[in-house]
């Protein structure tokens, strides 16, 4: 049996450039404004904190509904940090906050706390679509609770509040 080697080269050549077509360019990096909002339910279940219901929804360059997971900050990290995840199904984002002094508002009576914190979030990577996401919000919380009280009747501010709504904000940029 013979072959004709230019005729091979060109099926090879068609086949090379049907595969190519088929496969696509590489996802091509996406970069713009985003903005968020979320919130977080979380009782004091035996004295500490644990969340029971979140919500985050973004809308920019990504639109999309998902939960906020808070994760325990790394060694080395400052006491003003905090970390989360954002998670949705196709994927998650790992996200880093920074909190300026908070303003705290409470009623000695009802023992009653608004707070109000300024943070800078940036977004380092996660999973799937958003593994090599990154980004940076300015962003505020706005948590309203209920403090404990201690025994002689005031207001316990060092223990972790009965009850915790926080509402979270924030604008900035996002790649992924």
């Amino acid at each position: 049996m013979s072959f004709n080697a230019g005729v091979v080269l060109r099926a090879m050549l068609c086949v090379g450039a049907v595969l190519a077509v088929s496969a696509g360019p590489a996802a091509a990096r996406t970069t713009g404004k985003e903005s968020f909002r979320g919130q977080i339910i979380a009782p004091a279940k035996s004295g500490t904190r644990h969340v029971v219901s979140s919500i985050v929804a973004l809308k920019g360059v990504f639109t999309g509904v998902g939960r906020i997971v808070e994760v325990p900050n790394r060694p080395g990290d400052p006491d003003n940090v905090s970390r989360d995840n954002l998670v949705f199904p196709s994927g998650t984002m790992h996200i880093r906050s920074a909190s300026r002094p908070p303003k705290v508002s409470l009623d000695q009576q009802t023992c009653a706390a608004t707070v109000t914190i300024k943070q800078t979030t940036t977004v380092q990577g996660g999973t799937r679509k958003f593994r090599r996401a990154s980004g940076t919000f300015a962003g505020t919380v706005h948590a309203w609770g209920v403090a404990a009280r201690n025994p002689d009747g005031s207001c316990n501010v060092q223990a972790d509040l009965l009850l915790d709504a926080d509402a979270v904000t924030g604008r900035g940029t996002l790649s992924f």
